[in-house]
């Protein structure tokens, strides 16, 4: 493992805290605080190493969620979840495919593709895709919408 990797598992491993008041149980996967808590760190460490959100799996004695449950968890509980630490690990993640654009840049990758690296950036970034703002709603807003019970707009 690099150093880098060290020091965002670490960073990662920091972010998420314990929290949240306990909502509808009812065929939630991660009953306990402490298991979300540590799919989350894992979750953003995922991500922030430049893995694909889609790629995640966390096991757990005999639990086992993917990245669909982490959204959903995320959307839903924003409290216990706070939005900043998946941005930073998107950031990251960024960070980490651009050093690797730079290096090809400067030719210090052997062989590689740089059209097929245009296609994963595109792919993975959603360079393509229109940008649809979310920066109407702010964290504020979405804390409040879940303090009183309001589903996403």
């Amino acid at each position: 493992m690099s150093g880098k990797e060290k020091i965002i598992l670490e960073m990662v491993g920091m972010m998420a805290k314990k929290g949240g008041k306990p909502g509808n149980k009812n065929g939630v996967k991660l009953k306990d605080p402490d298991v979300r808590q540590e799919a989350y760190r894992q979750y953003c460490a995922h991500i922030a190493l430049g893995e694909s959100k889609e790629s995640f799996v966390f096991q757990h004695a005999e639990l086992t969620c993917t990245h669909q449950t982490m959204e959903k968890y995320i959307a839903a509980n924003p409290i216990e979840f706070p939005s900043i630490h998946k941005e930073v690990a998107e950031s990251l993640s960024f960070l980490h495919w651009t050093g690797l654009g730079k290096q090809m840049m400067l030719g210090q990758i052997e062989k590689c593709q740089p059209a097929i690296f245009q296609m994963f950036m595109r792919n993975k970034f959603g360079w393509d895709k229109e940008e649809k703002s979310d920066s109407s709603v702010s964290y504020a807003e979405k804390v409040l919408d879940h303090i009183m019970g309001r589903k996403d707009k």
